[in-house]
């Protein structure tokens, strides 16, 4: 009896750790900020940097949507511009960086996430078009500046 008790012990405890095993997370966020200065987000850009290059088998994505007020082509040119960063200051193999431009929200917002090489990211949200709530401006001289700046 003992030796029956002991087995269904032993299966319990083999079965609960492999459903765990199974169950672990592969997408991993590390920070979200909204319309910081450049050094503040050099700060945060220099800690995605330290995580992808203590992990080669992950990439990274930098999620990107506008807010109500933004300037056309915004999110793109802050994406590239955090990107140029991570490559030609912080040493990340461009591979290993993806930006995606998710459209409008309400306001600026960046994400930062680690997936692994190979796999799909499980956060991929849909593009969201302006509305007649969003206002987008023309200004040639911020998207200009943000192209040079890294």
């Amino acid at each position: 009896m003992k030796q029956v008790a002991f087995t269904l012990l032993l299966l319990l405890v083999f079965s609960f750790s492999s459903t765990k095993a199974t169950s672990t997370v592969d997408v991993y966020w590390i920070d979200r900020y909204g319309n910081i200065s450049w050094e503040d987000e050099k700060a945060r850009l220099d800690n995605f940097a330290i995580q992808l290059l203590n992990e080669p088998n992950q990439i990274g994505y930098i999620i990107v949507n506008v807010g109500l007020v933004s300037c056309r082509g915004e999110a793109q040119s802050r994406a590239a511009r955090a990107k140029r960063y991570l490559v030609h200051v912080r040493g990340v193999p461009e591979n290993r960086i993806i930006w995606r431009d998710i459209g409008y929200r309400e306001s600026f917002e960046v994400t930062l996430w680690l997936v692994p090489l190979g796999k799909p990211p499980r956060y991929n949200p849909d593009i969201e078009p302006a509305t007649s709530k969003h206002v987008i401006k023309e200004c040639a001289e911020k998207l200009r500046k943000w192209k040079l700046v890294t």
